[in-house]
């Protein structure tokens, strides 16, 4: 979740630019880079850190058009795959191993080797690109750099440039742009924040952190030290110090890297210190950037805390509709309307968690309440009596309901990638090699989906499987495919496809439409409807849409 895999967004685009960057395309689409840790020669162990900055910091500069980087936790699942250890000395082809497992056609390996006096410390570096597939080195070239250790991070620019430049000359950028981002922190603020993320020591690791940040300072840098800043919030958040996690995440800017996921755990520090209004603040930023299910739930959640329900209940109806299986946000959702005093619905919601999780005490102890307030007694009675067996908390909260807590439920974790096409929300207005070929597959598809042909519908299958192997998060390739399997009687995977459409694209229209039609038909009006109401905000004169409503209104 800390370092995400790194791709473009297409802000948007004018029809010359195609033809314009057409012969890209095949130099840079699909490109899937990992940076392996370099090895240390001079086998100093003082100087071990040194092998994992590599990957830090050209992971956070390769930030180009098509190129796909994979995060420091989606390579230690490749090594744990292959049941090897990042710290271990690995031949090239144990390298080229690993970086399959992470699914990289290219791989950066290197070497470094640390000569001098303690005073005037030097390093060496030897780098090289090599395509995965046939285990070569790219362009047949070795880079070879040294200098003082205070010249590392200049090096480690300069081997992001040459990635780039061997992957494609005419893109427009300078080396002196790479090694300026390389070299915004000063070096020695560099080390100790390298040091610390490379830490398990929490403690240790707080203590580099704002060593970090004090060198920074006292070099005089204009600005602040985004990434050290971030991980010290995340820090402390992982402490369970909530308060201090929070003051350090509300500091990041929306230019800073780690912006949307320093949004994230700001919501998160902040609702579970009891400050939901920073938290509401955060969760409502966040889902104007980045409307994923977990976002709406969360951000849901802290609005209602903070008792603004006309903000909650809007997104917690989004994320069951979406996903009405996940029993946290059928009770967030039933919770919201029980205190918003829709009793009956609220019992409808939390029936259906129930279903979910026949032992969640607190969705019983709430059920009875709701049941209660509209009367049905009798139901009530067994809805508390259910509550009395499962909940343990329930004679201390029967006795005192003043002293019932805040009872929302937060997603704390995220899928690997998930705020990568958010993260860079002032992408350049022209497609990348990658967007460009992607383009043309999801094009082709749907040419080809055109004909109602079983032939051509499994070709136009192939065409968005090879776009969802780039980019999982495509919602027009998962909402395409979910053309294909209904086609099929594939009902379950349709939905789950448009599910998914809708997660990474809620301004996906015909995915809700679709979505409504598939709810109708297994007889599901309340989801129906929410993805009814859901397409005619987007487009209140769509056709297919209000023909939709008139269907549901019908039965």
């Amino acid at each position: 979740m800390n370092l995400v895999r790194k791709t473009s967004r297409l802000a948007g685009f004018v029809c010359g630019c195609w033809l314009l960057l057409g012969s890209l395309a095949t130099a840079l689409a699909g490109d899937t880079v990992i940076v392996m840790p370099f090895e240390n020669r001079s086998q100093m162990a003082q100087y071990n850190w040194v092998r994992e900055s590599f990957a830090l910091l050209i992971n956070d500069i390769l930030d180009v058009p098509g190129l796909v980087i994979i995060s420091a936790e989606e390579r230690q699942q490749a090594f744990e795959k292959m049941r090897l250890n990042p710290s271990d000395l690995l031949t090239r082809a144990a390298m080229i191993r690993v970086a399959e497992a992470a699914n990289a056609n290219l791989a950066v390996i290197g070497e470094y080797d640390i000569g001098g006096d303690k005073d005037h410390v030097t390093v060496a570096v030897t780098a090289r690109l090599i395509e995965t597939q046939a285990g070569r080195l790219i362009g047949n070239k070795v880079f070879n750099f040294s200098g003082p250790l205070a010249d590392l991070q200049r090096i480690q620019g300069q081997i992001a440039w040459h990635i780039v430049y061997e992957r494609n000359p005419s893109l427009p950028y300078t080396k002196d742009q790479f090694i300026n981002r390389a070299t915004l922190a000063p070096p020695r603020a560099y080390e100790s924040f390298v040091k610390a993320v490379q830490t398990r020591d929490q403690e240790l690791r707080e203590s580099f952190l704002r060593r970090a940040l004090q060198e920074y300072e006292s070099a005089g840098q204009p600005g602040r030290y985004a990434a050290a800043i971030y991980e010290l919030g995340l820090s402390h958040y992982r402490q369970a110090d909530f308060e201090e996690a929070a003051k350090q995440l509300k500091v990041l800017g929306k230019d800073d890297l780690h912006f949307t996921d320093g949004l994230f755990y700001l919501n998160l520090a902040a609702h579970k210190s009891g400050n939901f209004t920073d938290a509401a603040a955060a969760g409502e930023q966040l889902v104007e950037i980045a409307p994923l299910l977990e976002v709406l739930n969360n951000a849901g959640a802290s609005a209602g805390a903070k008792g603004d329900l006309t903000k909650a209940l809007p997104w917690l109806q989004r994320a069951v509709a979406n996903k009405p299986n996940d029993a946290a946000y059928r009770f967030n959702y039933g919770y919201a309307l029980w205190r918003n005093q829709n009793w009956e619905e609220a019992a409808q919601q939390l029936r259906a968690a129930l279903k979910i999780n026949p032992r969640d005490g607190e969705a019983y102890f709430i059920l009875a309440k709701a049941l209660a307030s509209a009367g049905k007694a009798e139901d009530a009675a067994q809805a508390d009596n259910e509550a009395k067996r499962t909940l343990t908390t329930y004679a201390k909260w029967a006795v005192a309901p003043d002293k019932v807590p805040q009872l929302w439920r937060l997603k704390e974790e995220l899928p690997a990638g998930a705020f990568a096409k958010f993260n860079r929300q002032a992408a350049p207005n022209r497609p990348s090699a990658q967007q460009i070929t992607q383009r043309q597959q999801l094009d082709r598809a749907r040419q080809l989906l055109l004909t109602n042909n079983a032939n051509n519908d499994a070709e136009a299958l192939q065409e968005l499987q090879q776009v969802l192997a780039v980019d999982g998060t495509n919602a027009e390739a998962h909402y395409l495919r979910a053309v294909v399997l209904q086609r099929r009687n594939q009902t379950e995977s349709a939905l789950s496809a448009l599910q998914a459409a809708v997660s990474w694209n809620p301004r996906m229209l015909e995915a809700h439409i679709a979505l409504g039609r598939v709810y109708l038909s297994r007889g599901d009006r309340a989801l129906a409807l929410a993805h009814c109401k859901q397409a005619l905000e987007l487009d209140p004169a769509n056709r297919e849409a209000i023909a939709l409503k008139q269907q549901i209104e019908n039965r």
